[in-house]
C-alpha cells in the first residue's frame, strides 16, 4: 500500500475505498448526502468480494483463514477512512471529494453538506479509532519511525475526539 502522509485519504488503499463509495454510493445520490451506514456495509461487502476474487478456487477452510487474516486489517481501514470523513465534515460543515471524470480524467471537487449517522455507526466508528491505539496492533505497529507514529497518534485521537464530540451533542 502506497502512502504519502498519516491520513486513510493519503494512502492508494484509502483512496482506492473512498473511489467505491464515489462511484457506488455518492454518485447514485448526486453527491447530496453520505450515508454512513450504507458506506461502513458497502465498504464491508468490497472487502469481502475482493477478497474472495483474490483467492478464487481456493478450498473453503483456505479461504476462511485467509478470510479471519486479512479481513479486520482491511475493514479497520475502511473504518478510519470514514471516520476521517465524518470528522471533517463535523469541523468544515462539508466533505469535499474529488471525482475524476472524462477521457482526461479531470479532478471535480464535489461539496457534501449532509451526513447520516446514527449511534451504532458512532460506536463502529469509536471502536475501531480505539482499537488501533493499542500498541500490540499491527497498525499501530506499521509506523515504524515514532516521530511518525506520533504524529499519525495525535491524528487517531483528534479523529476520535471530533467523532466522541459529535456522538454526545446529536445523542445525549
Amino acid at each position: 500500500m502506497g502512502a504519502w502522509g498519516i491520513r486513510e485519504r493519503q494512502s492508494d488503499y484509502g483512496l482506492d475505498l473512498l473511489g467505491t463509495i464515489v462511484g457506488t454510493q455518492l454518485k447514485a445520490v448526486d453527491f447530496a448526502i453520505f450515508n454512513t451506514a450504507e458506506a461502513i456495509e458497502l465498504l464491508r461487502q468490497d472487502i469481502m468480494e475482493d477478497i474472495k476474487r483474490t483467492n478464487r478456487g481456493c478450498p473453503p477452510e483456505g479461504l476462511d483463514c485467509y478470510i479471519n487474516a486479512n479481513f479486520p486489517r482491511d475493514f479497520t481501514h475502511a473504518a478510519l477512512l470514514i471516520a476521517e470523513c465524518l470528522a471533517d465534515y463535523y469541523r468544515t460543515g462539508e466533505l469535499i471529494v474529488t471525482e475524476y471524470v472524462g477521457e482526461n480524467y479531470d479532478p471535480v471537487d464535489h461539496h457534501i453538506k449532509e451526513f447520516v449517522v446514527t449511534p451504532a455507526d458512532f460506536k463502529i466508528l469509536l471502536d475501531e479509532l480505539q482499537s488501533v491505539q493499542n500498541p500490540e496492533c499491527e497498525l499501530y505497529q506499521c509506523w515504524i519511525g515514532d516521530d511518525t507514529r506520533q504524529r499519525w497518534l495525535a491524528h487517531i485521537r483528534a479523529v476520535q475526539q471530533t467523532l466522541k464530540e459529535a456522538a454526545h451533542g446529536c445523542y445525549s
